[in-house]
């Protein structure tokens, strides 16, 4: 599990696109678990972790290259 200092935002996005699947730690903030390349907020018990995980997610949303067209 890997303890981050501080939330940083875009850190914490790249460390979850590059494992996909496993868990995280904020020091000032807990733990967290990611699956499928997102942030698992359904086992988020406070409203303030749920932010944090919706504004990681979010970033992670755009860092996902589009499809082209034609697919």
């Amino acid at each position: 599990m890997k303890v981050f200092k501080r939330f940083s935002p875009i850190q914490i996005a790249r460390y979850v696109k590059s494992f996909h699947k496993g868990a995280f730690a904020v020091e000032s903030v807990g733990e967290f678990e990611f699956e499928a390349g997102m942030i698992r907020v359904d086992r988020l018990p406070q409203h303030q972790k749920r932010a944090l995980a919706g504004k990681v997610n979010t970033l992670l949303r755009s860092l996902r290259p589009e499809l082209p067209s034609y697919c």
